[in-house]
């Protein structure tokens, strides 16, 4: 959000702003502040003729001014906050006067634009939704680069016969790496193959779509496992193809790539894992059998895999099922399988936020396998553990 205040009443707020121009210490609405330039001289952006710059961080209590001056004519600035975090920013006049203000002007960075007369200006960086970020400030006119640049555009078009694209060709499984925008990958493989196309990062959202060797879109994926992508071709895959792949939102960091023969027993143990798919009742895949009517609330250790757990149901029953891990960061999502296999029901977000809510379900007596994930984060080993709460609510009728 970006807000500007009418350049006619400038005039009159300047006049009272001028004074503090010979103040070799300057103060902000009665707070201290920092020369943008480190001295009063060399944060002059009128005559400076390159960025003025200066590393700012907020507290708990405290969100910090930075002291520029403006000499002779009108100036338009360019006024520009970078961090990890999201930060915003205030240009005011000395005595506090509000003359514009900006949040997420390019991604979550901040850039104020706005034309001042001659005078003193503090700029207030000021932390969004956490008490403490780090950020670096910067002021330059219209003719000198600005700090921020605008966002990458990682949309992935069709790739056509000429689009220029990377081989991955060769024996699988084949790999590649990509980095933080939109890249292509041709292969070709000359007999039909059972496959599997993988995308996965640590820093960043992967996405891809495969086209047909005349740019025809044959599939696309995001978020198949965690935040990473996947796309399975277990009939077969044959001829020439490109590959383009992209995160989702343009950032630092590496996308690996990967093409590999899909293998049933693997593919069976991954869709155990993610929670697509209900493992035998045989003790092949760790499940905690639950009675619900004895236990109608407990905590699974969430390790980034499909938590599984049983319920056995002697007569029919309403059930409600409820998970709760959004305030350590968990994304739950809930899965539930009858007796045959077939899926029951399921749920993210459902409940309007991320935690998870199915039912209520009328279920008849039998086994039932429920599946608890996160949806955000990748099953990964090593991944921190995280709680999550699970509450059953059941209804049966009275005889």
């Amino acid at each position: 959000m970006s807000r500007k205040f009418p350049l006619f009443c400038l005039p009159f707020i300047l006049a009272g702003a001028l004074p503090a121009a010979a103040q070799d210490a300057p103060s902000c609405s009665g707070q201290p502040a920092l020369w943008l330039g480190g001295l009063a001289e060399e944060s002059d952006v009128s005559t400076a003729g390159r960025m003025l710059s200066l590393s700012m961080s907020t507290t708990d209590a405290t969100s910090p001014y930075a002291m520029i001056r403006v000499t002779g004519a009108m100036q338009p600035l360019r006024i520009e906050a970078m961090s990890d975090g999201d930060p915003a920013l205030r240009l005011e006049t000395p005595d506090g006067d509000l003359l514009a203000e900006n949040d997420d002007a390019v991604g979550l960075n901040a850039r104020i634009e706005q034309t001042v007369g001659p005078g003193d200006y503090c700029i207030r960086l000021l932390a969004v939704g956490q008490p403490r970020i780090a950020a670096t400030v910067a002021v330059t006119t219209p003719d000198l680069p600005p700090l921020l640049t605008g966002p990458v555009d990682t949309t992935i078009a069709p790739c056509l016969p000429d689009t220029p694209a990377r081989d991955l060709d060769g024996p699988l499984p084949r790999q590649a790496t990509t980095g933080g925008a939109v890249e292509y990958l041709r292969f070709t493989l000359d007999q039909p193959a059972p496959v599997t196309l993988r995308a996965t990062s640590g820093d960043l959202d992967p996405n891809m779509i495969l086209f047909d060797d005349q740019g025809n879109q044959v599939a696309a994926n995001d978020d198949a496992d965690g935040l990473n992508a996947r796309l399975d071709f277990p009939s077969g895959l044959v001829g020439a193809h490109c590959l383009g792949v992209a995160p989702i939102s343009a950032g630092e960091g590496r996308i690996e790539v990967s093409l590999a023969a899909l293998d049933r027993d693997a593919y069976l143990r991954d869709a155990h894992r993610r929670g697509e798919l209900p493992p035998p009742l045989d003790g092949s895949v760790p499940m905690q059998r639950i009675d619900i009517a004895a236990t109608p609330e407990t905590v699974v250790l969430h390790d980034g895999t499909a938590q599984w757990l049983v319920l056995t149901l002697d007569r029919e029953t309403a059930l409600i099922v409820t998970a709760h891990g959004s305030l350590v960061g968990v994304d739950s999502k809930l899965a539930l399988f009858g007796p045959s296999g077939g899926l029951v029901a399921q749920d993210d977000d459902g409940s309007g936020t991320v935690d998870a809510r199915i039912g209520p379900v009328v279920l008849a007596p039998g086994d039932y396998r429920l599946a608890v994930t996160d949806v955000n984060r990748p099953d990964q080993a090593g991944a921190p553990i995280r709680p999550v709460g699970l509450v059953f609510e059941r209804f049966q009728r009275v005889e």
